[in-house]
């Protein structure tokens, strides 16, 4: 009785090994297929967000992206073709902007096709948008101001002894009167000298004047 009982215990363990076992085998390739898309919002300067959508292949086959879509406002995108895990072009992204009013929940979904052939859709989580994103005026930061650079000061010249020339004192000139003095004199001298000419003049007539007696 207790072999029989023994024999069923252990029959029943490998059955349910071998199931998990099974399971395990067909889940693994299944489960290893991922596009994993993932959203991430910021709030720019000028008051609106930019959303951030990235895609990427979690498995070692090329997988070729479609009707990829943000579900709350209908924005589509292009087909995009991503290389196997861990090589370059493995992952993509691409934005959208808002408003910075608006309030909502984005999601992004996307259809997968593996080149093995599996098939899969796929949607982030929810990207949150607040309405709460304002424009933030930047002001720039004054500048050191440079503490003015001092001037030489200036070599003071040697100052110059001038000696002042020798001063030449005036020749002493004679008074001036009201009448001059010279006038006079020559009329003077110039009527002796007429009158000293007529004398002579007259002592000569008179000696040639000869007297006739009658």
């Amino acid at each position: 009785m207790k072999n029989s009982l023994f024999r069923k215990a252990a029959v029943g363990t490998f059955a349910a090994a071998a199931a998990v076992g099974l399971s395990t085998l067909f889940a693994t390739p299944a489960s290893a297929h991922s596009a994993g898309p993932v959203g991430k919002a910021e709030c720019g300067v000028n008051g609106t967000y930019t959303v951030t959508w990235t895609v990427s292949n979690d498995y070692n086959k090329t997988v070729d992206l479609t009707n990829i879509k943000i579900n709350e406002t209908g924005e589509t995108h292009t087909a995009i073709s991503l290389t196997e895990k861990g090589k370059p072009g493995s992952s993509s992204s691409f934005t959208t902007t808002y408003a910075g009013t608006t309030s909502k929940s984005l999601t992004l979904s996307v259809d997968a096709r593996w080149s093995d052939g599996y098939t899969k859709s796929f949607t982030s989580r929810p990207v949150q948008l607040k309405g709460d994103c304002k424009t933030t005026e930047h002001t720039p930061s004054p500048s050191p101001s440079k503490s003015p650079s001092k001037s030489p000061s200036p070599t003071p010249e040697t100052s110059k002894s001038v000696t002042p020339p020798p001063s030449v004192s005036p020749s002493p000139s004679l008074p001036v009167t009201g009448s001059s003095s010279t006038l006079p004199m020559v009329g003077t001298g110039a009527a002796l000298i007429a009158g000293g000419a007529g004398l002579v003049f007259a002592i000569r007539r008179r000696r040639n004047v000869t007297f006739t007696a009658e």
